[in-house]
């Protein structure tokens, strides 16, 4: 081959070369552009359809009793960035449910509290979706005569010990007559405060939950939740530098991830389905979890504990990934292994607390197993269904519904998230009603009450909401068996309906006194509570000399003290009540001295509702004075704007003038007028810095009336109103508008009309109200 040829060759090479990289360079930047272009749109079509792509954290409260809890009122966001973005709010006692049921509406229907986990709190659907609802719906829709209600209380990361606080300090107080628990797999590790030490590294001794306490004697006992258990971390593993390689590359995947949300919802999105959909479950969950040498050190630290002493020849796994791998192994076999004794152990001590408490109120109980834990023929559902069956609490597959139903179990969750989906709620309302149906053959589920099973109750702090911040009591106060919440509700509803040293709620069927800064010696101090019935025949016929029942009660009897802060509580008779008064007293050489009081009208709503609706329709005052006085109806209302302490306490009087002097009353013919005298507290009360009251007229027809207050004989104000004004009024304005001239001119203007004199003064002062006025008739005829 010559030079020449070798030259055409390589040329010809080159310029194939060149060739195909044009081709394929071309082809890169369409398949570029075309990357960009999906990106661009991609993103366009998150951002116009995603809501949010962050879940910011949202700082939970400590419960006494029970342990953490969301606060009430609050904003939830939850995302997994590709099948859900969900918004809702804690009703008013912290779960994601609606806003409780009153008791007395759950005790009167059949009422199932449902208690649980994550899958119960729900966050991933909206409320109208969970598993309560849909099961009221079914109930309504197959059984409207059993007038089914529901209640739902559900906390992340807790497991049936943890969960019988929700049913002592609220489930309880509805009278449920089914109790569903909603039994996850990883319940059986939140149960065992070793296993969750062993994971979380905190100390199995100051847990944030009620957990299981296991004696040295290998008997259990309950543990309450430890308000400082932040301060027994045990282990630090977060800054061991025995990290392994793979704990810092989660860790940097996490970071990106983090700089990718917050610039890309499209590539999160992408991301998170590469990351998670079709992955095994445990790396879906653990992927970012940390493995490290210490792991086995927690183990060998905790089996010193005399309790825990058994563990200590457990073959337990180095790391989290393999404690996870063999707790599911565990839960599936029966091997007798130390292991399985703790995960089973515990469980079974939750679901007998929980019996021994169905047992005793006389409610119904069920366990629904969820779709992971499988059906008959899984050994783990067959393994659970054998214990709840020795405790004689029946378990329900949702798996086994699902596939009678013909459906896939699969859509029970969501694609990147184990959680149920609406349709896995659905599901679960339909399983849990399938059951009641077959059990009960139509009937509202019952049990035999047995008072005589011995229960540990546990009693649940409440928190309230205050003018001033939160405020926790230790424990629920005493209240009568309905009003489980409602303490908690009035204080949360707003304004107390008396402001004194103490605040003074009322709710449905009592009073809630708050003090927030409260001393040791208001404990000693003794209450009253003086209750004025609309119908004096109420009162025990001891009691109607004096006109009001008198309750006298210790703050040891019906309070609490939590942090400082004061607060009790007292149930109201069941009759129909007027007003009430209620203070402090202490014993001074033996005598009651009052360290404070405050009176409250009950018909005082109904007053400030009627003379606001006269305000807002622009209806002016008949008597304008230091209250301003409306006739509505026969009932004179009284209102002051700005209303002061003295006023509550001085006395009102209305003289009432009939047309006819024979209407009235024995024993008023000689003054010529009823004489009505009240109190404020008695007619109405005071709200807010402002006065309202209200008296009835007398039915007989009235000429005119004259009221005002009066402080020890002295009149502090008068007003009048002639019932004959209204007419006066309009015939002089048909007079002046007709620019007729008076008869008379002089300080009065006087018209004479059909037989009538109306006297008109434009500028009217104070002082002519005062100034009698003479008119002399002079008869043609003098007979």
């Amino acid at each position: 081959m010559t030079d020449d040829s070798i030259s055409l060759a390589v040329l010809s090479l080159s310029r194939n070369a060149r060739s195909i990289l044009r081709v394929v360079g071309w082809n890169l930047l369409f398949i570029l552009v075309g990357l960009l272009l999906v990106g661009v749109a991609g993103e366009i079509y998150f951002r116009l359809r995603v809501p949010f792509s962050d879940a910011p954290p949202v700082s939970p409260r400590f419960v006494p009793g029970l342990g953490i809890l969301q606060k009430p009122n609050t904003e939830l966001r939850l995302t997994n960035n590709v099948d859900f973005w969900t918004v809702q709010r804690t009703n008013s006692l912290g779960f994601l449910d609606r806003e409780p049921i009153d008791p007395a509406r759950a005790a009167e229907s059949c009422h199932v509290s449902i208690i649980g986990d994550s899958f119960v709190d729900a966050k991933e659907v909206p409320v109208s979706d969970k598993v309560q609802v849909r099961l009221e719906e079914t109930a309504a829709r197959e059984a409207p005569h059993l007038d089914v209600t529901t209640s739902a209380f559900g906390v992340i990361a807790t497991g049936q010990v943890n969960q019988l606080p929700f049913y002592d300090g609220y489930a309880r107080h509805l009278r449920p007559d089914l109790v569903v628990l909603v039994l996850v797999e990883n319940d059986f590790e939140e149960n065992s405060p070793f296993l969750l030490a062993l994971r979380r590294a905190v100390h199995p001794h100051h847990m944030a939950r009620v957990n299981a306490a296991r004696n040295p004697d290998g008997s259990m006992a309950l543990a309450m939740p430890d308000p400082d258990y932040e301060d027994f971390v045990l282990w630090d593993d977060a800054s061991s530098s025995s990290q392994t390689r793979r704990s810092r590359i989660a860790d940097a995947r996490m970071r990106m991830r983090g700089f990718i949300a917050a610039y890309s919802l499209f590539a999160n999105w992408g991301l998170t389905k590469i990351d998670r959909i079709n992955a095994d479950r445990q790396a879906a969950s653990d992927w970012y979890a940390k493995t490290s040498p210490s792991f086995v050190a927690r183990a060998e630290h905790l089996t010193q504990l005399p309790e825990y002493a058994f563990m200590s020849g457990a073959e337990l796994p180095g790391s989290q990934s393999g404690l996870s791998e063999a707790l599911r192994t565990e839960l599936r076999r029966d091997s007798g292994s130390l292991l399985s004794r703790e995960i089973w152990g515990n469980t079974r001590f939750g679901l007998e607390q929980f019996k021994r408490r169905a047992d005793h109120d006389g409610a119904a109980l069920m366990i629904l197993a969820i779709y992971e834990i499988g059906g008959e023929g899984d050994p783990l559902f067959d393994r659970l269904s054998v214990m709840a069956e020795a405790l004689d609490i029946p378990v329900v597959s949702q798996h086994d519904y699902i596939v009678r139903q013909g459906g896939d179990v699969e859509d029970a969750r969501w694609s990147v998230d184990y959680h149920w989906t609406a349709a896995g709620h659905r599901w679960a309302a339909e399983a849990i009603w399938e059951h009641v149906q077959s059990e009960w053959e139509g009937e509202c589920p019952s049990a035999v009450r047995n008072l005589d099973a011995d229960v540990d109750w546990i009693r649940v702090g409440y928190g309230f909401h205050t003018p001033h911040g939160e405020l926790f009591a230790e424990s629920a106060p005493t209240l009568n068996p309905a009003g489980y919440e409602a303490v908690y509700r009035s204080v949360l509803s707003g304004s107390p309906v008396a402001r004194s040293d103490w605040d003074v709620y009322l709710y449905d069927d009592g009073l809630t006194y708050v003090k927030e800064s409260c001393a040791a010696d208001d404990r000693d101090l003794q209450f009253f509570l003086h209750v004025l019935p609309r119908d004096e025949n109420d009162l025990e016929t001891y009691r109607q000399e004096y006109g009001f029942d008198n309750v006298v009660f210790s703050f040891h009897d019906r309070g609490e003290r939590y942090k400082g802060s004061c607060l009790a509580s007292i149930d109201l008779p069941e009759y129909e009540i007027s007003s009430i008064r209620t203070g402090q007293f202490v014993r001074d050489a033996g005598s009651d001295v009052e360290v404070w009081s405050v009176r409250y009208n009950f018909a005082l709503p109904d007053i400030m509702d009627a003379v606001n609706e006269l305000r807002q329709s622009e209806h002016e005052p008949e008597i304008r004075s230091d209250f301003d006085v409306y006739i509505n109806d026969g009932q004179l209302l009284y209102a002051k704007s700005s209303c002061a302490n003295e006023d509550g306490d001085l006395p009102f009087f209305l003289h009432v003038f009939p047309a006819d002097e024979a209407d009235l009353p024995v024993g008023r013919e000689e003054a010529g007028f009823d004489n009505l005298g009240f109190e404020l507290i008695d007619r109405g009360g005071m709200h807010d810095g402002g006065c309202f009251a209200s008296v009835d007229l007398p039915e007989y027809k009235i000429a005119s009336i004259s009221t005002g207050q009066v402080v020890e004989g002295v009149e502090t104000w008068r007003a009048y109103h002639n019932f004959n004004f209204p007419e006066t009024l309009d015939a002089m304005n048909d007079i002046l508008q007709s620019e007729r001239k008076p008869v008379i001119s002089s300080n009065f203007d006087l018209y004479i009309d059909d037989g009538q004199l109306l006297y008109v003064k434009d500028s009217c002062a104070a002082d002519d109200h005062e100034l009698p006025f003479f008119l002399h008739v002079f008869p043609t005829d003098e007979s």
